[in-house]
């Protein structure tokens, strides 16, 4: 008996003890290390690219002796501003007076011609894809990166706002999983700063997820670290300034029509009764050719005469011959640069003040390379002292790739032409210019670019609407008139127009020969109208389409309206 009670007790002493190792084993907390290239496996040739705190699954390239980054990334998330021309294997970068250029391959880039030399190429092409080193991205961009191998991981540093962190009171595990039986991956030494990554808790055992400073990802008990706290990360980034050339004055520029060079001698007879004109933008070139090229009616007696007259002559080129492909001139890098060229080149000529771009009906497709186009054609007449004016269409949805915003950043002047609401080929009859869609035009331009670079268009012409139907069917067509030929129209037809409070325009509507007539008039009224939310908003001025087809009373009222 006295043995079995004895056989009982050591039984009984040895379940507490495998019961207390148990618990030992339980609670002890681990402190086994992982490897770190295990934890992050990336191959010898590539980096783990982590932007600020989140892994990308893309990865760098180590090549070179460079470390490069996807185009497509640089130019979605590091900066928006460089520019790819696959077919001339070209990077470019236009800033406020300067135009940076890398090509593929080569150790070095161009700063208006200059050579500057780099550690590696800024370009490559690997496997289709094309790659920009992060040198160069880091020479232009307000970005930095610290690069750590063993395992490659390469931090972008890009935004510049608050992250919170966390410290370490006392030295502590940064484990694989959250749990004390997890691996270990680093241990961190009292101090230490890390990024919070997510997790909350305040009990002994949770715990927080955190990145290190050098990109280790990983899990602290919460007991080992102190309060959270914000704190700013600050760039050192420089960001590149634009000047630009504008007129101390309101603009009042009259586009003047040539279309053959005879038109240059009339002059004198456009400007007559044109009270409080400025500038003038006489419709010289045009695209010739997909390589660039310009048809010029430009004329120096004209520009002397100007001059003489105390204006300004900004000469405009527009994109309408439909044999040339405004893609394939935009889109081509040497294009661009003659066409530049050819521009810059005839503005000394003829002593021009000014350049007006008149692009119109482009594909989406175009839109990137005409901004490229202009950033690289400021930095030409930024250099050399010349205004440099683009014509654009009202805001709208449709026409969102021309980019308003950036066109405000780089050019001195954005005219909206808010006319042709209604035009040649429109669906319906109706205005070329209500007061609504003046109205929208201004608050929606407002709302993508300072007032200072923008200039209002207004119509000096009408249209006569016809609406024939012809065995059940309407047609319709229409015509553009002068101020004086609409009101002609109604003396022939024996009829008067009466106002229109919802477009602010005089308006008439007659019958004649099995015709119905319909104009909605362009005249001193509608102009006021049109001129009082301008003067409002207080914009850059005005831009008037076209010299000689407004009536005499109307530059008089722009000179006392736009001041």
């Amino acid at each position: 008996m006295k043995i079995k009670v004895i056989g009982s007790a050591i039984l009984t002493c040895l379940v507490i003890i495998l019961l207390i190792i148990a618990m030992i084993k339980k609670y002890m907390p681990n402190d086994c290390m992982m490897a770190l290239n295990e934890y992050y496996v990336v191959d010898e040739t590539e980096a783990i690219v982590i932007l600020e705190t989140t892994t990308q699954e893309e990865r760098a390239v180590l090549a070179d002796g460079g470390i490069y980054l996807p185009y497509e990334t640089v130019k979605t998330l590091l900066n928006s501003d460089f520019y790819l021309d696959e077919a001339e294997h070209v990077l470019l970068l236009a800033l406020p007076t300067e135009l940076i250029q890398a090509s593929e391959g080569e150790a070095h880039y161009n700063i208006n011609q200059e050579e500057r030399q780099l550690s590696a190429p800024a370009l490559r092409n690997m496997g289709g894809t094309y790659f920009v080193s992060a040198e160069f991205v880091e020479l232009f961009s307000n970005v930095e990166f610290e690069y750590y191998s063993n395992p490659n991981r390469l931090i972008v540093h890009y935004q510049w706002v608050d992250f919170l962190y966390y410290n370490t009171v006392e030295e502590a595990p940064l484990r694989v999983e959250p749990s004390i039986k997890s691996e270990i991956l680093v241990q961190l030494q009292e101090g230490a700063k890390l990024y919070y990554i997510g997790g909350t808790g305040t009990a002994g055992r949770s715990f927080i997820k955190v990145m290190t400073q050098d990109g280790i990802y990983g899990y602290v008990q919460r007991k080992f670290l102190n309060e959270s706290y914000y704190e700013v990360r600050e760039s050192s980034y420089q960001a590149p300034v634009y000047t630009y050339h504008t007129m101390e004055e309101k603009v009042r520029l009259g586009w003047h029509q040539i279309t053959v060079p005879e038109a240059n001698a009339k002059l004198d007879n456009i400007l007559k009764g044109t009270t409080g004109l400025n500038v003038i933008a006489p419709t010289w070139y045009r695209l010739a050719d997909e390589k660039g090229n310009i048809s010029s009616l430009a004329d120096a007696a004209y520009v002397e005469k100007a001059h003489s007259k105390g204006l300004q002559v900004w000469a405009l080129v527009d994109n309408f011959d439909k044999n040339v492909s405004t893609f394939e001139v935009l889109s081509s890098t040497a294009a661009r640069a003659n066409l530049i060229q050819n521009l810059i080149d005839d503005a000394k000529k003829y002593e021009l003040d000014g350049i007006n771009i008149d692009f119109e009906t482009l594909s989406t497709s175009t839109g990137a390379h005409f901004i490229q186009f202009l950033k690289e054609l400021s930095i030409q007449c930024r250099n050399t002292g010349l205004v440099l004016s683009v014509d654009n269409y009202v805001p709208a949805p449709y026409n969102e790739f021309y980019d308003l915003k950036t066109q405000g950043e780089v050019v001195d002047y954005v005219i909206i032409m808010a006319y042709d609401e209604h035009y040649s080929g429109s669906p319906e009859a109706g205005s070329v210019s209500s007061i609504n869609f003046v109205k929208e035009a201004v608050n929606n331009t407002l709302a993508k670019m300072p007032r200072e670079r923008i200039i209002m268009g207004i119509p000096f012409y009408t249209r006569l609407w016809k609406e024939k139907e012809t065995e059940g069917q309407i047609s319709l067509s229409s015509e553009a008139l002068t101020m004086a030929g609409a009101e002609s129209v109604l003396v022939q037809n024996g009829v008067s127009a009466s106002w229109d409070e919802k477009t602010a325009q005089n308006y008439v509507e007659y019958e004649k020969d099995g015709t119905v007539y319909k104009m909605w008039m362009e005249d001193e009224d509608s102009l006021t109208r049109k001129l009082q939310i301008i003067s409002e908003a207080n914009v850059s001025g005005i831009a008037a389409w076209r010299l000689g087809y407004e009536s005499e009373e109307i530059w008089p009222l722009i000179d006392f309206m736009i001041q």
